[in-house]
């Protein structure tokens, strides 16, 4: 009995042991992958920024001419 218990102690103790090293392994991993998204992140908002500062200069590049047509179209009596 006494022999069954230490070798249950000695079990616990090796389980814990591994417990805590895949809760390092993993606490470091998600720090490594939070870093990463937070540059991702960063470079999505400025790659978007840009592209509505693009599409905003061709909207008002083009707006009259639109507005002409447009205007041709409604004012324009078909038979």
């Amino acid at each position: 009995m006494a022999r069954l218990k230490q070798a249950k102690e000695e079990a616990d103790k090796e389980i814990a042991t591994f417990r805590a090293q895949m809760e390092a392994e993993f606490q470091r991993k998600l720090a490594e992958s939070s870093g990463d998204s937070g540059a991702n992140v960063k470079r999505l908002e400025q790659e978007t920024e840009a592209k509505i500062g693009h599409l905003k200069k061709e909207a008002a590049r083009i707006s009259h001419d639109v507005v002409q047509m447009l205007l041709k179209h409604v004012t324009t009596v078909k038979n």
